[in-house]
């Protein structure tokens, strides 16, 4: 695909109208019509109150089953969560009210906090696999695995190496010794493919804000039947549970309540309808242009950048070697300076990327083009230059 086609694109970000924007996989910026139409939700309450609220749950509903598909399952297999901390929460509760006695789970050990917080608050000791030049193999998490693991709980892609993991293989040999598979996603889609049945996951979290283009909307939240089954939420919300057949509110007091089934047990309360529109308008534009053609494009700059990034006097950390361990994310680590800094003087000439773990990370998205790398390049390149 041309880069009249890209450029065509990039119109709907401002944002690259402003500054070389490399930091998708902390936040992407939002594009015209996701703004449009949260504004416009906004507005039908400014002006209306709640006479909408039945429409704007209809279409939320619908969302759901949007994305449920996306990732080969049923709708009453998903729901919107906050954030993957208070999902993974509502997991690490569910094993340890129903989960045996003593057990484990295993991780990885450059897991984002969110990954592993919930389960250790919660008093479940994990085990964490150290990685082996910033890559992970199956072979090294299953060594970990004991006779008292429960489940593996980890990253489709990390948050600051970028490393993907063989999802498929990791999951298959995980349902092999009847161990559970958590995982969070949110590094990976909806840029790369999740099939939650051929990954055989059990429980997974997707938080849109780094690559689902709608600010802070959100989590998806999967469980499988199977799980629900095993390990059903010992906690509840109003909506959680089934109200009586003569209204839609559970008012009835001192009464034994009936949790849902599907995945509505975690829905304890209202979401924010307006922000969930966002996302909706989201996965549409991002329907729009194909999955496909987006995953080939990062994949194009990122080619791009991992070829002008060796010409400089720096370490490229994240596993570019081996395509099926590579991602968005590309972190770098400059020798004899001082990454901070460089991070800083990249921001001031409008070149936005991170700092993480104390290196450079760098997450290109659809929208940025090949002369914002060589600006990025030009600009490493100088900051060498004053440093030596």
């Amino acid at each position: 695909m041309d880069e009249k086609f890209w450029d065509e694109i990039r119109e709907e970000f401002p944002v690259s109208q402003k500054l070389a924007y490399f930091h998708s996989a902390g936040m992407s910026p939002i594009p015209n019509r996701v703004l449009k139409g949260v504004t416009e939700a906004y507005r039908k309450i400014n002006q209306f109150g709640d006479m909408y609220f039945l429409d704007d749950l209809e279409r939320t509903n619908l969302l759901k089953g949007k994305l449920a598909k996306l990732i080969n399952t049923q709708t009453d297999n998903v729901c919107f969560a906050q954030n993957t901390s208070i999902a993974f929460s509502f997991v690490a509760a569910a094993l340890k009210k129903h989960g045996p006695q003593v057990f484990n789970l295993v991780s990885l050990y450059d897991e984002f906090p969110a990954s592993n917080v919930p389960f250790e608050f919660q008093g479940i000791p994990m085990k964490f696999i150290k990685p082996d030049n910033h890559s992970y193999s199956i072979e090294s998490i299953l060594n970990e695995v004991d006779s008292n693991t429960l489940g593996v709980v980890c990253s489709y892609v990390q948050y600051s190496t970028g490393f993907m993991l063989e999802m498929e293989k990791l999951g298959k040999a995980l349902k092999d010794r009847g161990l559970l598979f958590i995982v969070n996603a949110t590094q990976a889609f909806p840029v790369y493919e999740v099939d939650v049945q051929k990954m055989h996951i059990d429980a997974m979290t997707v938080s849109f804000h780094k690559w689902g283009l709608c600010a802070v909307a959100g989590t998806l939240f999967y469980t499988s039947e199977d799980f629900r089954k095993s390990y059903p939420l010992p906690m509840a919300g109003w909506l959680s549970i089934h109200p009586p057949e003569d209204d839609f509110i559970p008012t009835q007091k001192n009464v034994t309540y009936k949790q849902y089934e599907s995945a509505e047990q975690y829905n304890f309360g209202t979401m924010n309808f307006q922000a969930l529109i966002g996302l909706d308008v989201s996965i549409e534009f991002i329907l729009e242009i194909g999955r496909d053609r987006i995953r080939e494009r990062i994949i194009s700059l990122n080619d791009y950048l991992v070829d002008r990034l060796k010409e400089l006097p720096l370490e490229i950390i994240s596993p570019v070697e081996r395509p099926e361990n590579r991602s968005a994310i590309i972190l770098i680590n400059l020798k004899n300076a001082d990454n901070t800094k460089a991070n800083e003087f990249l921001r001031k000439h409008n070149i936005i990327t991170s700092v993480r773990a104390g290196n450079i990370r760098i997450s290109c998205n659809f929208f940025n083009n090949f002369k914002e790398i060589d600006q990025l390049i030009n600009v490493l390149e100088l900051f060498s230059e004053m440093q030596s």
